[in-house]
């Protein structure tokens, strides 16, 4: 009975851990394109004074 109870918290676990990657995942991948986004702006501002 006991060893029952731990596999269902070892398995939970990996649940668990399996869900914290994918939201890992998502905040690197929405990081990633806030940089392009701040990289893409300054470029256009760099653009807009030279042509001043």
């Amino acid at each position: 009975m006991f060893s029952i109870g731990m596999n269902c918290m070892i398995k939970k676990e990996k649940e668990i851990e399996k869900e914290w990657k994918k939201v890992e995942q998502e905040e690197m991948k929405e990081d990633d394109h806030q940089l392009e986004l701040k990289e893409n702006y300054e470029q256009d501002e760099q653009y807009e004074k030279s042509e001043d």
